[in-house]
């Protein structure tokens, strides 16, 4: 699955993410579809400046490349999450 990620992130361009999300200022977060060897791949990356000063952001090696058969359970956990950050008052 390592070179699934590492492939998902350099083939990933940045006018495939799906969403992008301001992580912060240096910072965010693209949520991508993708394939790799035959096997169709969620893809949620942290995208950063470059450091050399170029001026398009660049994938990091923080964030997860998974089987998109996964993504309902994703969702549900991420719902999961969110109920008990409502309850604790976070949101």
């Amino acid at each position: 699955m390592r070179e699934a990620a590492d492939s998902a992130r350099k083939d990933e361009e940045p006018q495939g993410a799906l969403a992008t999300i301001r992580k912060n200022a240096l910072e965010e977060i693209r949520v991508g579809l993708s394939e790799f060897n035959g096997h169709d791949l969620l893809n949620i990356r942290i995208w950063t400046d470059p450091r050399n000063g170029g001026s398009e952001r660049i994938p990091t090696k923080a964030g997860i490349a998974c089987r998109v058969a996964l993504l309902p359970e994703i969702i549900e956990a991420l719902q999961q999450a969110e109920a008990q950050a409502r309850a604790r008052g976070l949101l």
